[in-house]
């Protein structure tokens, strides 16, 4: 824990140190500090692991070049975890990019591009899941008309594990939304997003009994929709369906049962969400907000006793948040507040749970 955060702290030095000594010179630097806290009954989703609560930090610092219409922003972005109750979950990531954005003097259009380097680093056990990752994006918003808006992006993403040769992969995705905006204060959207990954190491078709390179593909739709009920309520919610395209890659024996990590490409099926924002006295926003999902594994089995078995989930939450600025003192720091309950029942014996989750967080800016 004490070295995670002395790695943060190094880091940061360094990265003044570097905006201080010509790299970025004579340019304004801006940051975001932000102190976060919280409880996580099942922090991987599994029923057999003990709660755990956390402490969390993220520093951000970045510099503009340019007018307004054409900018160059460099910045870094360190982010570090420690989690109680031996559960060995503390990491720390640190994140160098650049990031140019176009924009019309009308505010109808605009265009950024951006590159970041990250390497990310665990405690103890998770220690064989480290990686370095490189990130690239294209991304456009436009406005058709006064009341349609029109944007998305494209990415690739590179996520190289040296302990696990065989969990290496290239990502490309990319997503993109039309939203509408109506007199009556009622926002629609659809939006769709379009992934791959592909495992690229020599290795990867040996480990998961492949021919070719392994690979997966999804394809997901979102609908959402908001209505202003007055000047400082409105309701939103959103469905989203998920479908795979191919199957998850898995290497299975008699006794094994295995796969890359587990992650959105695993599952297909849909999700829900249904909530109400309220602008509170002293400028605070409060979100209520309820969700139900339904995740299908598909043909991916995952141990149990005797053998393997397929695993569909159901999942149910309920959560309540706090978003207030501090306007006197203390650099008017943001203040996040949220909570809430989650259950999950499960084919799977090992993956039924329910518990509580809370978060707390404290951000300055400058």
């Amino acid at each position: 824990m004490a070295q995670v955060s002395t790695n943060i702290v190094t880091a940061m030095v360094l990265t003044l140190l570097g905006f201080s000594t010509g790299i970025v010179s004579a340019a304004e630097i801006k940051g975001t500090f932000t102190l976060g806290t919280g409880y996580l009954q099942h922090p991987l989703g599994v029923v057999e692991e003990p709660a755990a609560g956390y402490l969390s930090e993220v520093l951000r610092l970045s510099t503009t070049l340019g007018e307004d219409a054409d900018k160059l922003k460099l910045g870094y972005e360190g982010n570090a975890s420690q989690f109680g109750n031996e559960t060995s979950l503390g990491s720390v990531k640190h994140s160098l990019g650049a990031e140019w954005f176009r924009n019309k003097e009308d505010g109808s259009q605009s265009l950024s591009a951006g590159v970041q380097g990250s390497i990310r680093r665990y405690v103890d056990y998770y220690t064989i899941y480290d990686y370095g990752e490189a990130y690239s994006y294209f991304a456009m918003k436009k406005y058709l008309g006064d009341r349609t808006l029109l944007r998305g992006f494209a990415a690739l993403r590179y996520r190289s594990f040296g302990s696990l040769p065989e969990e290496t992969y290239l990502e490309p995705h990319g997503r993109l939304e039309l939203q509408r905006y109506s007199e009556s204060r009622t926002t629609m959207g659809l939006a769709v997003k379009l992934g791959a990954k592909y495992y690229t190491d020599k290795v990867a078709p040996q480990v998961w009994g492949t021919s070719q390179i392994p690979s997966v593909s999804q394809l997901a739709a979102r609908f959402n929709i908001a209505q202003g009920v007055s000047d400082r309520v409105s309701l939103r919610g959103w469905l989203e369906g998920t479908w795979n395209l191919s199957d998850f890659p898995r290497f299975v024996t008699d006794d094994i049962f295995d796969s890359p990590l587990l992650d959105s490409y695993a599952h297909e099926g849909f999700d829900a969400y249904a909530g109400m924002k309220w602008l509170a006295p002293f400028q605070t926003w409060l979100e209520l907000g309820i969700s139900y999902g339904d995740h299908d594994y598909g043909s991916l089995l995952f141990a149990v006793p005797g053998g393997g078995a397929m695993r569909v989930d159901q999942v149910f939450g309920a959560a309540l948040s706090l978003d207030h600025k501090i306007t006197s003192g203390l650099g008017n720091p943001r203040f996040k507040l949220s909570g809430g309950w989650e259950k999950q029942d499960s084919t799977l014996d090992g993956y039924n749970y329910e518990g509580p989750y809370a978060s707390t967080s404290l951000s300055w800016q400058w």
